[in-house]
């Protein structure tokens, strides 16, 4: 594929950080970066399609360094994150994550971060890009309760694809392999303590490994996962946007913003509890919930072959969507992309709910002119999520 991404020179500051891993992946030559909590993420090593298939069919080692995760700590930190969640986190036993949404007073998504529970008192959130320290902070001020809050000295890499749970078992045995989804484990590997836990956001079966004192020992870290992942063909690669949007995963900045509520997003609306006597945004939720949310950000597979704009899925722009034949735009494309799995250019629009259920017939403004397109359900690619519970 020639010149999937847009690139310019990025000039390097205090402002404009790096991983913990930026030395020892810059060895596998990135092509790209992208900029992710400040800080430069490598977005691109050989070709969208061809890291794609190492995700898919073999496994790859992710720098996601730059998604530190913030430590909640102390007697009321459960209380704190209970109230800024939507979701109930009293029903999260120790060795337990939760995917969460973080909303503000009006309902909209601050954050969306996955949270793990290491102790009755200590919670790790891994954060998607925005500022949820701060938010976390100021929301401990307003409420005095008494919580420590501090970003961790470690940095996450994904160990990703069929082979992963070979290579994990080859790094700590059997017992971390059989890791259950969406459970954590502190263990030793090696010379290094880690915390792993089986999230991610790629659709593929995977673990999420961040070494402890990571500024100290996070090159090495990543060194000794290589060699140990070798023998099982363990490639370095970047997150695949094509992967996630097939699995139907929004990613924050793009397909959500602060503007997004919870029953926008189609397939996620189950994790706002009501239930819950008060949580921040609890008030503008209901009030949603009663009258239904104006917009819904929907799946939709365009037809005919994939334009030249919508391969890798990154967008430069959001896309116009209109009705067919129609005048004004109704909504516009955040995400899109070629899939192999399906033949078929898939992505996710924002559009009124009104035009939001599967079938719909829809248009977007692609390189090549408007080009018809359907609603469809999401996931795109394995509903049951057999591959990334496996």
């Amino acid at each position: 594929m020639d010149n999937p991404l847009p690139t310019l020179p990025v000039l390097r500051s205090l402002r404009t950080r790096t991983s913990l891993y930026f030395s020892a992946s810059s060895r596998s030559q990135p092509r790209a970066y992208a900029v992710f909590h400040r800080r430069l993420l490598p977005a691109l090593y050989t070709d969208p399609l061809d890291e794609y298939w190492a995700l898919v069919h073999g496994v790859v080692l992710w720098d996601i360094g730059t998604e530190i995760p913030i430590e909640v700590r102390g007697p009321d930190a459960l209380a704190l994150l209970d109230w800024a969640t939507t979701r109930d986190l009293t029903r999260c036993p120790v060795g337990e994550c939760r995917y969460v949404f973080v909303t503000d007073q009006h309902g909209g998504i601050v954050n969306d971060p996955v949270v793990v529970r290491l102790a009755e008192d200590i919670f790790w959130l891994m954060p998607s890009d925005s500022d949820l320290l701060l938010w976390l902070r100021a929301l401990a001020a307003a409420t005095q309760l008494d919580v420590t809050i501090r970003p961790v000295d470690t940095a996450p890499l994904q160990i990703r694809g069929p082979r992963a749970r070979e290579v994990i078992a080859a790094l700590a045995g059997p017992s971390l392999a059989e890791l259950p989804y969406y459970r954590v484990a502190c263990t030793r590997i090696d010379e290094f303590d880690v915390v792993v836990t089986r999230t991610g956001f790629s659709g593929e079966l995977g673990y999420e490994l961040m070494p402890l004192n990571g500024s100290h020992s996070g090159p090495r870290f990543w060194e000794h996962l290589l060699t140990v992942g070798k023998p099982f063909g363990l490639r370095v690669a970047a997150p695949s946007h094509i992967r996630r949007i097939e699995a139907g995963i929004f990613s924050y900045g793009i397909d959500i913003t602060l503007e997004t509520n919870p029953y926008e997003l189609t397939g996620y609306e189950w994790m706002v509890n009501l239930r819950k006597p008060q949580f921040v945004g609890r008030e503008a939720l209901i009030q949603i919930a009663s009258e239904g949310p104006q917009c819904k950000v929907v799946g939709f597979i365009l037809t005919g072959d994939p334009p030249t704009d919508l391969r890798d899925g990154l967008l430069l722009e959001p896309l116009p969507v209109r009705l067919p034949g129609g005048r004004e735009p109704i909504g516009r494309v955040t995400s899109a992309c070629w899939s192999p799995q399906v033949g078929r250019v898939i992505g996710f629009a924002r559009i009124p709910f009104s035009h939001a259920q599967p079938g719909s017939e829809l248009e977007v403004l692609t390189a090549e002119g408007w080009r018809a397109a359907q609603v469809v359900p999401i996931p795109f690619v394995d509903p049951e999520k057999r591959r990334v519970k496996a």
